[in-house]
């Protein structure tokens, strides 16, 4: 009966790391695109919201 709760203790720690992983790589990805799309959008000054909206529907 205790092999129940020590699975899913088990099992909710191993999600627990796979969430902190997951957030990190997309925190990290997400800074990277602002970065890189920084020095083309002050080039042409455009604002921020506008640059990434138009970004986003010209595709």
């Amino acid at each position: 009966m205790n092999a129940l709760p020590a699975f899913f203790i088990g099992l909710s720690i191993i999600v627990a790391i796979a969430l902190v992983v997951t957030a990190a790589t997309a925190g990290r990805w997400t800074v990277q695109y602002f970065a890189r799309n920084r020095k083309i959008r002050v080039a042409q000054r455009q604002p921020l919201v506008r640059y990434y909206r138009h970004a986003a529907l010209s595709h």
